[in-house]
C-alpha cells in the first residue's frame, strides 16, 4: 500500500482532506473490529489513534445508530505504517503494515452498527506524508476535528497532548524538550482557541505533567461478561464467588452489599454454613478521574476489605482491567 508523497505534514493532509482533494480507498470496516460471538462488533485493541480523552462515547454512537442514515456517515483517515514505529518510552506505537484509524473511530462503530462492512476512506502514510512523528499522526486527528460532524470536536485538552508528544520528541531528537518558534506558531495558527500563554503554562509544567496521556478504555457489555468468564475459568479462582466486573467507584457500597447478597444465597448457606467464603471483585475505571485517583483507590480498599477478612472470616481478592 504506497502512495505518492503529495503532502508532507498532518496541516496539509488535513486541509487537503477538508477541500476534497485527497484520494480514497476502499475500507474494510470489519478489519478493525472483533465479532463477538452474540454478533457484537467491539474495536480492536491497537486499531486506531485516538486523540480524544476516551476511546469512544457509545452513547453518542447509539444515538447516530439508531438515526439509520449510512449515507451521512463521513469518510474515515486511516494512516498506513510501512514499518514498526516505536514511542519516545521505547514502546511499539504500530507494527509494520498496520492500519490504524486516526479521525473516526465513532464513525467506524457507527457504521458497523449499520451493517456498513465496506466504505471508500482516506489514506495517509506515516512516513512519507506525516514525517513519521507521531505527534503529526495526533495532530492530524484533531485537525481534522476542528468541525464536528457526527464526531467528537478538539477541545483543548486534545491539544495538550499534541504539545507533551512534541516536547518528548524535541527530547528524544535534540536532548531539549522546549517547543520550536515554528512549533508553536502552527499550534496557535491551528487550533484558533489557544493562546501563547496556554501553551507556555503546559511546557512550564513538562516535567511534573509527564508525558501524553493514553485515551481512556470504554468497556462493553459484552467484554465485561468475556473478562469475568476469563477469570472464572482461571485454577486459582475455582473456589471463589466472582462477582460481575463494575465500576471501581462502587467499591465500597454495592460491591460489599452485593458480596453479602450473594455470601448468603440459598445455594451457598446450607443449613447455617456457607460453602464458599472467597470472594473476587473485578474493577474498571469509566473516568480519568478514576484513573487519577486509582492509587488511593487501591489503598484504601485494601485496608477496608482486610478489616472485612478479620471481622467475617472471608477472603477478598481483586483484579483490575486496564484503563488505557
Amino acid at each position: 500500500m504506497t502512495q505518492t508523497a503529495l503532502f508532507t505534514s498532518s496541516e496539509e493532509v488535513a486541509n487537503a482532506i477538508e477541500n476534497g482533494n485527497f484520494p480514497t480507498k476502499q475500507t474494510d470496516n470489519e478489519e478493525f473490529f472483533n465479532k463477538y460471538p452474540n454478533g457484537e462488533y467491539v474495536l480492536r485493541k491497537g486499531a486506531h489513534i485516538q486523540v480524544r480523552d476516551e476511546q469512544v462515547d457509545l452513547e453518542f454512537v447509539e444515538r447516530q445508530i439508531n438515526k439509520r442514515t449510512p449515507k451521512k456517515c463521513q469518510k474515515k483517515t486511516i494512516i498506513f505504517f510501512p514499518s514498526d514505529v516505536y514511542d519516545t518510552d521505547g514502546t511499539l506505537f504500530a507494527r509494520e503494515g498496520d492500519l490504524k484509524i486516526v479521525n473516526g473511530t465513532h464513525t467506524a462503530h457507527i457504521q458497523m452498527g449499520l451493517g456498513v462492512k465496506t466504505s471508500q476512506d482516506y489514506f495517509v502514510n506515516f512516513d512519507t506524508q506525516l514525517g513519521g512523528k507521531i505527534s503529526e499522526a495526533i495532530n492530524l486527528g484533531n485537525l481534522l476535528n476542528r468541525n464536528d460532524v457526527e464526531r467528537q470536536g478538539c477541545k483543548k485538552n486534545h491539544v495538550k497532548q499534541i504539545v507533551l508528544q512534541m516536547m518528548a520528541e524535541n527530547e528524544k531528537d535534540t536532548g531539549d524538550a522546549t517547543l520550536t518558534e515554528e512549533q508553536i506558531s502552527k499550534i496557535v495558527s491551528q487550533y484558533t482557541f489557544i493562546k501563547r500563554r496556554t501553551i507556555g503554562q503546559w511546557t512550564s509544567h513538562h516535567s511534573k505533567v509527564g508525558g501524553r496521556r493514553k485515551p481512556l478504555k470504554v468497556w462493553k457489555p459484552v467484554e465485561l461478561v468475556e473478562k469475568w468468564q476469563h477469570f472464572a475459568d482461571l485454577e486459582q479462582y475455582q473456589e471463589f464467588i466472582i462477582l460481575e466486573a463494575r465500576e471501581v467507584s462502587s467499591w465500597k457500597q454495592t460491591t460489599v452489599s452485593t458480596l453479602v447478597n450473594l455470601h448468603l444465597e440459598n445455594d451457598n448457606y446450607i443449613d447455617g454454613h456457607t460453602t464458599k467464603d472467597k470472594f473476587l471483585f473485578i474493577f474498571y475505571c469509566r473516568s480519568q478521574a478514576q484513573v487519577d485517583d486509582l492509587t488511593r483507590t487501591k489503598t484504601n480498599m485494601k485496608e477496608y476489605y482486610h478489616r472485612m477478612e478479620q471481622r467475617y472470616g472471608i477472603e477478598i481478592k481483586t483484579e483490575f482491567l486496564r484503563h488505557s
